[in-house]
């Protein structure tokens, strides 16, 4: 038996050997809790392997990619349980614990002009993923109970009192069994859901972390099917376009940056549409995810569109290239239109209704230590020119914590 041991592993070290060129480490994800360490610590993340051993098309990547991840994070709900229409200043916050596994599949065609690029990498990938909804840690602390748009012309009105941070049990009441808004939530608050993805990618951007030049798009169709879910139906189109530009860098001796001003510039649009949208669906479309310093999840209606433009201000690569601080000034606008998801009440009724902006624009800064292309941690204050901070409209400062950035 030990004789029998020792071959199968020497010839499982000797097949590693031979493939291990082929192998590369991927780490696609991190997420936080913003209520530990005021979410300075990572809660979520997800890795995995890709193998590039195939080689379809000579001189292009083929890569079949396997990640997995998961962990503990906050989520914030903007739209009523009950009728769908949203929320200020009295949302549910709980607590998702998650499992999500992710097979990929990418190849790409023609030589982009900036070296060791392909011109267009073409993917599709299949998404599987547990969650379970628990009751916020903060359970029972205090917070305003709601805003009232009593103000004629339409502007956010006074608070209404206070109230603790309820259960999911009492948020949900009556509609728990058989939630409509958010179908994944419904019954026990836990899901299995399985998602489908096919997109392809243009690019002419040279990408240096300190400095880049010229563009790429994208476009990507998400969707999971009735048939194979039950509290998930739904389809997302998106299309993104980012363009770059170096005004200004300096290197010393070595090639290692020691000062370097990037613009870059990026348009986002997405739709979505379904019988059952879920949460974790809604988040990255919504566009109070996509304009910096107003809430994830918070204007997720069928349509969104944004344009983010930053000033990247990158300082000296003094411990080793890829390595640096960076001090990232934006500038976001961003327009929803459509219905507000799993419901008839549309973005223009809505904001009538509670005199809340369908146009959004902000500005601020983000302070970020660099490590590679792998993560940017730092601090973002944001400013609200235009619109509401649905979870707490009497300010317009938002502060939070920063592990990527955006684009």
């Amino acid at each position: 038996m030990k004789k029998a041991l020792t071959i199968v592993l020497v010839l499982a070290l000797a097949v590693c050997s031979v493939f291990a060129g082929d192998f590369k480490f991927l780490f696609t994800e991190l997420d936080q809790h913003p209520e530990i360490l005021a979410g300075f610590l990572p809660t979520l993340t997800a890795i995995g392997v890709g193998y590039n051993g195939l080689d379809l098309i000579d001189g292009n990547l083929t890569q079949l990619q396997f990640t997995i991840g998961g962990g503990y994070t906050q989520r914030v709900l903007f739209q009523d349980p009950l009728t769908g229409e949203p929320l200020i200043a009295n949302q549910l916050l709980y607590d998702d614990i998650q499992l999500r596994w992710n097979l990929k599949f990418l190849q790409g065609f023609g030589q982009s002009p900036v070296e060791g690029l392909d011109l267009v990498t073409t993917y599709v990938g299949y998404e599987g993923r547990y969650e379970k909804g628990v009751d916020s840690m903060k359970l029972g602390e205090p917070r305003l109970r709601g805003y009232a748009a009593t103000d004629p012309t339409g502007t956010i009105g006074t608070a209404t009192g206070t109230t603790p941070i309820p259960s999911m049990d009492d948020w949900f009441g009556p509609t728990k069994a058989g939630n409509k808004i958010y179908p994944d939530l419904a019954d026990d608050y836990t899901a299995f859901m399985h998602n489908f993805y096919i997109g392809a990618k243009l690019n002419l951007m040279d990408d240096k972390m300190v400095s880049n030049e010229g563009a790429l798009a994208e476009i990507k169709l998400q969707f999971a099917p009735g048939f194979l879910n039950e509290k998930a139906s739904y389809y997302t189109i998106t299309i993104n376009g980012v363009a770059g530009t170096t005004l200004l860098e300096v290197a010393n001796k070595k090639g290692m940056n020691l000062f370097s001003i990037v613009l870059i510039d990026r348009v986002n649009a997405t739709w979505t549409d379904g019988s059952k949208v879920p949460v974790y669906a809604s988040r990255p479309v919504s566009l109070g995810r996509k304009v910096r310093g107003i809430d994830t999840n918070s204007y997720n209606t069928n349509f969104s569109v944004v344009n983010n433009l930053d000033l990247r201000l990158a300082g000296p690569e003094f411990l080793m290239s890829g390595v640096f601080p960076r001090l990232n000034i934006f500038f976001d606008m961003g327009w929803h239109a459509g219905n507000y998801l799993n419901t008839k009440h549309s973005a223009a009724d809505m904001a009538e209704k509670y005199g809340l902006k369908r146009f959004l624009c902000t500005t601020g800064f983000q302070l970020e230590m660099c490590f590679f292309d792998f993560i940017d941690l730092g601090f973002q204050l944001s400013y609200l020119i235009n619109g509401e901070n649905m979870k707490n409209p009497q300010s317009k400062f938002i502060t939070g914590a920063t592990f990527f950035l955006d684009f």
